[in-house]
């Protein structure tokens, strides 16, 4: 067992801000609360070093160029030996690479946790088994294909599910939308569909957008907000030109306050070809905002399809067009199916129950020697 934990480490080289970035900072508001002091070391230029300074947390400016950028390397060791974390926990590629080197260079190795949300291909037993202490993943579905490789020790990979601020979410429901978001929906009243997730191939933009141009022939007055940033954003502002979409579909960019946009919508959409577990959805349940979903990854342990949400097999635009449609034309049914899911998830997905379930499995973990 380890002993009482009084400092904590992030990392994350990512210069994008997404459900992984926005969890990180609530993890480290929360750890704050409970006495816990905890750092962020972060690219200068990202966009969650942006977010952190205003929430007032603290960041470690660094270049997280590659993974072995020795002059990273070099900072994080020597940040390592002079704050003297308890934990390091890392989230990206570069950072976790960096700081796994740098600890066992620093004289005081701390205890060191991987956050995995996606593992294309095969995984390698050397890294899960020897470059980190613990790897943690956001769904029992991505813990199997981890473990898809035999030789991955199963006493190294662990379950947390991802915590979501329910009592902040429900107090940004009442918040004002952004300017140009209220202007937009007022010019263009009718359902809402609310997509809420980074723009990367994997988010399944385009399925939706597919999905759409069907639909408008029937549902004339159908509105769809895509809130969020990525490399994306030219390639889908192209494709609804193209598909004469513009009076029905928003490209929001980031929305501060999303639970001001679930309050005003019909549906939550997530559309995911793939998807370790996400969280859009849970925070839409939360605020009893129905969802339609994919099939896919670790969705399914967020909502029982015909019970809590709808699931719908994911890249399929038939099968999104039907779902959808029935969604819209029965939205008492899918009101009382997210009573159930808000039920659930403020039962399994608070923020509070994540960093208990995060703090035991530090706490059973013996510090490196």
């Amino acid at each position: 067992m380890r002993a009482v934990m009084q400092r904590l480490l992030f990392s994350e080289s990512s210069a994008n801000l997404g459900g992984q970035e926005l969890q990180i900072l609530q993890q480290m508001q929360e750890l704050q609360r409970r006495g816990i002091e905890a750092r962020l070391l972060c690219r200068p230029t990202s966009r969650i070093a942006d977010v952190a300074a205003q929430q007032g947390l603290i960041t470690i400016p660094i270049a997280f160029r590659n993974s072995l950028h020795l002059r990273s390397i070099s900072e994080v060791a020597r940040h390592i030996r002079t704050w003297r974390p308890d934990v390091v926990i890392s989230h990206s590629g570069h950072d976790t690479n960096i700081c796994a080197l740098a600890a066992r260079l620093s004289g005081r190795r701390p205890l060191l946790i991987r956050v995995r949300t996606y593992q294309p291909g095969m995984p390698s037993a050397w890294t899960y088994n020897h470059l980190t202490d613990l790897t943690l993943v956001p769904s029992e579905e991505m813990r199997r294909k981890l473990l898809a490789n035999p030789r991955i020790d199963a006493q190294r990979i662990h379950v947390l599910y991802p915590g979501l601020a329910l009592e902040q979410l429900a107090d940004e429901a009442q918040s004002p939308l952004p300017e140009a978001v209220a202007t937009w929906l007022a010019a263009h009243p009718g359902p809402l569909l609310v997509q809420a997730a980074m723009l990367r191939g994997e988010k399944g933009h385009a399925v939706l957008l597919d999905a759409i141009a069907q639909l408008v022939g029937h549902f004339p007055t159908l509105r769809c907000v895509m809130a969020g940033e990525g490399a994306l954003r030219e390639t889908l502002a192209a494709t609804i030109r193209e598909k004469n979409l513009s009076e029905h579909v928003l490209l929001a960019g980031l929305v501060p306050q999303i639970g001001a946009l679930y309050r005003r919508a019909d549906l939550l959409v997530m559309p995911s070809l793939v998807g370790p577990l996400g969280m859009s959805q849970s925070e839409a349940l939360s605020l009893g905002l129905p969802v339609v979903a994919s099939r896919t990854g670790g969705i399914p342990e967020t909502i029982e399809d015909g019970r809590s949400g709808l699931l719908v097999a994911p890249g399929d635009v038939a099968a999104w067009v039907k779902a959808l449609t029935w969604a819209l034309e029965h939205p008492q049914e899918m009101r009382n199916m997210a009573l159930i899911g808000g039920e659930f998830v403020r039962s399994h997905f608070s923020l509070s129950a994540n960093i208990d379930q995060l703090l035991v499995h530090i706490s059973n973990h013996v510090l490196p020697t």
